[in-house]
């Protein structure tokens, strides 16, 4: 019986981690993806129009409150897009350096 209660306790926490390492990743990386593609409608639309989007929106996104991306345009020639990872944090792509951060969100 003491077998069973083991054998079971470590496929329960094999499947924890299995979540927190593979999946967590799988669904940052499926973001930053659908971010780059949402970057690339961004840059277009600047090429088009000599200026950044408002919102999502005039790129065709319906934007959601409940996310999962969000945008922010900083200035006239800056933006950033993020996403949550976890309580706290975000990874976020900054336009004037063109890469994604992952950043941990500070409440001021």
């Amino acid at each position: 019986m003491k077998k069973k209660y083991w054998i079971l306790l470590i496929v329960l926490l094999t499947s924890i981690a299995f979540y927190f390492v593979y999946l967590r990743g799988e669904n940052e990386r499926e973001l930053i993806t659908k971010g780059n593609e949402i970057v690339k409608m961004i840059e277009d639309f600047r090429n088009k129009n000599g200026k950044l989007p408002e919102s999502l929106s005039e790129i065709g996104i319906k934007e959601k409150e409940e996310g999962p991306l969000y945008y922010e345009k900083w200035d006239s020639v800056d933006y950033v897009l993020y996403f949550g990872t976890s309580l706290g944090e975000s990874m976020t792509y900054y336009s004037d350096k063109k890469e994604w951060n992952e950043q941990i969100r500070i409440k001021e």
